[in-house]
């Protein structure tokens, strides 16, 4: 709170002050009036104000004399000094020149005060030399500090102008002094104190001397004055290089000549000039040496002994190539093209080493003049560019942006826009992310749809730099689009490859699902014949993977990115290195893949091993799998059909499973009470040594085993009817054997006969051995109970059948037919 009341009170104190200082002036209805920062005229009797045009906003400084400096002199000499600054003020209105002071509202005065707008200046060269009279604020002073170069180029921008106003206006100024030079915002010299001139128009016109007699506020002082013109009242153009010579010594020993004031000992001053022409001034050595001797003339008592102007502009001391260079460019403007473009390539050479206040204040606003000629502007830019890259960005907001904007939105001639790309990290450096979004990104974007393959490699290669400066949403919808509608378009193996490693730089810029759905799910579009574009694409995934933030989830990598990899292992072109590099990384997609599945099924396998153990959940399963197979009769390791059925077979109904085994036990039951025949071959299956592989395919038996198979059936057959021989003589068989069948013996004897048939068929690669039982009614046919569907040799007539009893071989389809029944 209290900053802000410090604040109000020094800006209330400042607004209380100028109002004061220009009440009633009619110059404040036509422009706002700020702060003060110099003053100038002979005694700085002139104060000077920065302000701007109400109506236009245009800068302009305002000079303001205050007649209350007048107090102490009668009417007569305060009349008398007023009318010498407005003949001062009249006279400077009039002319218009580069080294004279720019009037832009003449002058107007009133009570208190008489005030005129001028071009924006800085201070006078009195107060830039330490001279702060009649200033209130000196703060802004000690930022400008005279380099070499200011104070040489100055002096000869004063010889031309002193020049001028000798050839052209026919005027001598007649009080060259540091306090009748005004430096302007641009650092140029300008003449200024106009009051005590003489015309050379009117010789007869009498020169008066009286101003150098008489100490009146705003006389010229005799330190600064010709002695011809005190001693003699005579007036030529010398008696300004006399003044031009002292200048020169006041400038670089910073200190005034001694002598004698010659209003009040003009004895003592006659001598002091004397001794001055005869042994020069005491500290002429602080002058330059190439400028020392022609100083030493200009302080002559003799107006003939002194230089002329044009013999000044001609001396060592300004043949300086800066000094020649900049004097060249501010006549430059009119010269045809050829001219130009020579002058512009010399000035690259050597405008890196000119101050930079020089460079932005004087070199730049004759530069931008050329923007309107566009053959020149690939000259100029060159130099505007250099000349931006010492700038502020303060300094670039205001004195080179609104000059560029335009230039950018240019298309011909091309080199523009390859100029501004191999620049364009100068523009990065100073300009704000507004003005880049603003003028750079537009220029990045035409570069993109341009048909130079230079200039899309040069903006290509700059993106990544310009990236920082923008919001994801820039990126995402403008800048990306654009980069791959390059990629595709091109048919340039380099400037796709610069797209793609451009994709990939964007990579830390942008969001994770960006990448993944712009710029990974684009690239298996990408034509990656050539092994650059496919290292490049490999760059790109590497990047999007290994970024910290990213990643390529592993549903992507494999569904797009690993399907796009494999392809490319096998491209002709690629060299060992890369073939290992592709490797590598589809490795490492891969075990990412395993990592994150296997993690996610195992923690899906520990939460059903917590409601029911691995262990018991292998038992249930298998002895599931042996109650689905004992049921039809077979041992657990026995594959149903064999080489006969290759297919799933029908599942049996549990019944018929459970009656066909309670037929089994009876059948055995009744062969025990028997007793009496003969010993029955019973050939037990053989138990397995091992579990049976289910998964596994079943290994099939070839013709010959199940012919051998069906030999041995046969003969356990035979000797099982031969045996039951005696009992069928006691209880003789029927004529018909199925139908008259008791229920209880017919059906053991067919389902054994089936069961017995398919288990010598039905081979899976695991040894067995059979277990036979002779039914208790069993006829003579080798085919037992099959007889129904199986015709027998005497059914064909006695012929010989291509089956016979020896060797018979089913079908898969009887056998199909035989089990549906």
């Amino acid at each position: 709170m209290d900053a802000i009341n410090k604040i109000y009170s020094s800006v209330s104190q400042t607004v209380s002050t100028l109002s004061a200082v220009f009440l009633g002036n009619p110059l404040t209805k036509d422009y706002d009036i700020a702060e003060h920062i110099g003053s100038a005229g002979t005694e700085l009797v002139w104060k000077i104000y920065t302000g701007s045009k109400r109506t236009t906003k245009e800068v302009a400084s305002i000079f303001v004399f205050d007649k209350k400096q007048l107090e102490l002199f009668t009417k007569d000499e305060r009349e008398e000094i007023c009318e010498n600054i407005r003949r001062g003020v009249v006279q400077l209105t009039k002319i218009r020149h580069p080294q004279v002071l720019t009037v832009q509202h003449a002058m107007e005065e009133s009570r208190d005060t008489i005030a005129f707008a001028t071009e924006p200046v800085g201070a006078s060269l009195a107060n830039l030399l330490g001279n702060t009279t009649n200033i209130s604020n000196t703060g802004l002073l000690a930022e400008y500090k005279l380099s070499e170069f200011d104070t040489k180029f100055g002096i000869f921008e004063l010889i031309k102008g002193i020049r001028f106003l000798h050839d052209e206006v026919q005027l001598v100024h007649r009080h060259l002094c540091t306090e009748n030079i005004i430096v302007n915002k641009q650092g140029v010299w300008k003449l200024f104190g106009f009051g005590f001139c003489w015309s050379k128009r009117a010789p007869g016109t009498p020169v008066g001397n009286h101003p150098f007699k008489s100490r009146l506020l705003g006389n010229p002082g005799s330190k600064w004055t010709a002695p011809e013109l005190i001693l003699e009242n005579t007036c030529n153009d010398s008696t300004d290089i006399y003044s031009l010579g002292i200048l020169i010594y006041t400038i670089y020993t910073r200190e005034n000549i001694p002598s004698p004031d010659a209003s009040s000992d003009l004895y003592g001053y006659k001598q002091s000039v004397t001794k001055l022409s005869n042994q020069g001034p005491p500290k002429l050595t602080a002058i330059p040496e190439s400028l020392r001797s022609e100083v030493k003339k200009m302080l002559s008592v003799n107006p003939q002994a002194r230089p002329t102007l044009q013999s000044l502009t001609q001396i060592s001391y300004f043949c300086d190539q800066y000094v020649q260079c900049l004097d060249s460019l501010e006549t430059l403007f009119p010269k045809d093209n050829l001219e130009k473009s020579e002058f512009y390539k010399r000035l690259a050479t050597i405008i890196g080493d000119i101050p930079h206040r020089v460079r932005l204040y004087r070199i730049l606003p004759l530069l931008v003049k050329e923007f309107v000629n566009c053959s020149m502007i690939p000259f100029v830019l060159t130099n505007i560019l250099t000349i931006t890259a010492s700038c502020t960005r303060a300094e670039y907001m205001q004195h080179v942006s609104s000059h560029l904007r335009p230039v950018m939105l240019l298309d011909e001639p091309v080199q523009i826009m390859l100029i501004f790309f191999q620049n364009l990290d100068v523009l990065l450096k100073v300009c704000p992310s507004e003005e880049i979004r603003a003028s750079v990104l537009p220029l990045v974007y035409k570069a993109l749809e341009s048909k130079s393959q230079q200039i899309q490699e040069l903006c290509l290669s700059i993106i990544p730099s310009v990236v920082v400066h923008l919001d994801k949403a820039t990126i995402k919808g403008g800048l990306v689009p654009r980069i791959k509608t390059l990629c595709s378009g091109t048919n340039l193996v380099s400037v796709r490859v610069k797209c793609l490693l451009c994709l990939g730089q964007l990579a830390p810029k942008i969001d994770k699902w960006v990448m993944i759905d712009d710029i990974v799910s684009y690239l298996p579009s990408v034509n990656c014949r050539e092994p650059a574009v496919i290292m490049a694409i490999v760059g790109v995934y590497k990047i999007s993977f290994n970024t910290d933030g990213l990643g390529i989830p592993k549903d992507v990598l494999a569904c797009k990115v690993l399907p796009h990899l494999f392809p490319m292992t096998i491209v002709n072109g690629l060299s060992l290195q890369q073939f290992n590099a592709i490797i590598a990384l589809i490795k490492e997609f891969t075990r990412k893949i395993e990592d994150e599945q296997g993690d996610k099924l195992g923690s899906k396998a520990g939460s059903i091993s917590s409601s029911t153990s691995s262990s018991s959940l292998q038992e249930k399963q298998q002895s599931e799998l042996q109650q689905s197979f004992g049921s039809l009769g077979f041992g657990s390791g026995n594959d149903l059909y064999g080489d006969f059925m290759q297919s799933p077979a029908s599942p049996v109904p549990k019944q018929t499973a459970q009656s066909t085994a309670q037929q089994q036990q009876q059948q055995q039951q009744q062969q025990r009470k028997a007793g009496g025949g003969p010993m029955k071959l019973q050939l037990k299956p053989l138990q397995p040594q091992s579990n049976l592989n289910w998964s596994g395919s079943p290994m099939a038996t070839t013709a010959k085993e199940n012919s051998n198979n069906y030999n041995l059936f046969t003969q356990q057959q035979q000797q099982q009817n031969a045996s039951s021989t005696l009992q069928n003589k006691v209880h003789p068989p029927p004529a018909i054997a199925m139908p008259m069948m008791a229920p209880q013996a017919a059906a053991p004897t067919a389902s054994m006969a089936s069961n017995m048939w398919m288990n010598n068929n039905g081979s899976t690669g695991v040894t067995k051995r059979l277990e036979l039982t002779s039914p208790t009614n069993s006829s003579s046919n080798p085919y037992g109970q099959l007889q129904p569907l199986i015709p027998t040799p005497s059914q064909t007539g006695g012929k010989a059948s291509a089956k016979s009893a020896t060797s018979p071989m089913l079908s898969k389809e009887d056998i199909m037919e035989f089990l549906q029944k």
